[in-house]
């Protein structure tokens, strides 16, 4: 066999095909690969014969491509050629790979695949890499003879650019649409929400649920309140109630309040008929104070012990019951009557004896906000003492809510 050592898959495209007497075929119009480690393995040809027949052949009935110029021969003869199927695991490269979008996980933005880089190792070729770069589109449309040229007259660098096959994953079919790849689905995994909403904007709104399907509920939960106002609701939209109140249950309640709040009252309903009873409840709970107090800003998620509780107690409950808590920065004190008496930081239980009241470690009284102070006295206070979150009591000061610094940065993004 003869074979080129690194070509791009758009320069094959409709190059001819001669049978092994030397007779024209037809087209090349197409490969057919399976991932192999972290490769794509070319495992068929698809051909189309010089009487429009669209016939895919297996990848050993190739004797050569040449590329002087640029064509196909076979190992057999035109009667001696029999078409075949591609399997479920195999997938096309120009319909699955290229035009297609996949992740940039490192720009956090949804680009094109351009071409695609082939090489040849021994007898098997092998997609090694996805080109998203402007060079591959020139090259694509056959201009990229030109684009060098100008290059070099500006002496202007003219890189491809490349993602590895390893870190492209074809989506399953029944989430094939427009978004046929993602880079990394593993590294998507890990990436920050606020980066996967970033990614998630660029798509529309089918697109959105394509990748959005892919991640852990916690993760699309995060991501979903990330996104800017109009993509939410677009998307929010689109989801069924059950998937919707799924995402809602994994979300602190005053960032659930905030998507319900924003529902028609028919599908606010349906939605929290199917929510657990206590996470419902927290949200209508919320849904009562006026949009712009601190009664609407506030999460009631956090932990309050009794003034006798000790250092020991109280780090044993925080193991526990962390993840009930959205963040977890302050240990808030509660005398008999569930009056808030005094604030405990994380740093101070770490360090104090094991033994100690938390009553003992209280040093200032307590900086609070009441529930219908309005944003401009929430943000005053934060700004006045740099807290990073603070307790939000009713009018016999009881503890209903925490209030978090990102929140407050919420509302000045809102107002800018």
């Amino acid at each position: 066999m003869a074979f080129f050592s690194e070509i791009f898959f758009s320069t094959l495209i409709g190059k001819p095909v001669y049978t092994l007497d030397d007779k024209y075929f037809g087209q090349f119009r197409d490969f057919i690969v399976r991932r192999k480690k972290e490769n794509f393995v070319v495992t068929k040809v698809r051909i189309r014969d010089r009487n429009g027949k669209r016939i895919i052949i297996p990848w050993e009935d190739i004797h050569s491509i040449e590329t002087v110029p640029v064509s196909f021969r076979l190992k057999k003869k035109r009667d001696e050629i029999r078409g075949i199927e591609y399997a479920e695991d195999e997938f096309r490269v120009k319909r699955d790979f290229l035009d297609q979008q996949i992740v940039d996980t490192q720009d956090h933005r949804v680009v094109r695949v351009n071409d695609l880089r082939i090489v040849s190792v021994g007898n098997e070729l092998f997609v090694v890499a996805a080109d998203i770069g402007f060079r591959g589109l020139m090259r694509r449309i056959g201009f990229e003879s030109l684009l060098l040229a100008f290059a070099r007259f500006f002496r202007l660098p003219m890189r491809n650019k490349l993602i590895a096959s390893k870190d492209i994953d074809p989506l399953p079919a029944r989430l094939r649409h427009r978004i046929q790849l993602t880079v990394g689905q593993d590294e998507l995994k890990n990436m920050h929400p606020a980066d996967i909403a970033d990614i998630v904007e660029d798509l529309d709104t089918f697109e959105r649920l394509s990748i959005l399907q892919t991640l852990p509920t916690q993760k699309v939960a995060d991501a979903l309140f990330e996104l800017e106002a109009d993509a939410r609701k677009a998307l929010v939209k689109q989801l069924k109630d059950e998937q919707l109140s799924g995402f809602l249950e994994q979300m602190s309640p005053d960032e659930a309040t905030d998507i319900v709040a924003e529902l028609p009252k028919r599908r606010m309903h349906r939605v929290m008929q199917i929510m657990k009873r206590s996470e419902a409840e927290e949200i209508r709970n919320l849904l009562k104070f006026k949009e712009g107090t601190a009664g609407s800003m506030m999460t009631t998620e956090f932990l309050a012990f009794s003034g006798d509780t000790t250092a020991r107690d109280a780090l044993a409950t925080l193991r526990k019951t962390h993840q009930d808590a959205e963040q977890i920065y302050y240990l808030y004190i509660e005398g008999p009557n569930g009056e808030l008496t005094g604030v405990v930081s994380l740093r101070e239980l770490i360090f104090v004896e094991p033994k100690t009241q938390l009553q003992n470690m209280v040093k200032t009284v307590p900086h609070s906000v009441e529930l219908n102070d309005d944003v401009d006295t929430v943000i005053e206070q934060f700004t006045k003492y740099g807290l990073i979150a603070m307790p939000v009591v009713d009018e016999q000061n009881r503890i209903q809510g925490v209030i978090t610094v990102d929140d407050v940065l919420g509302e000045l993004e809102e107002e800018e």
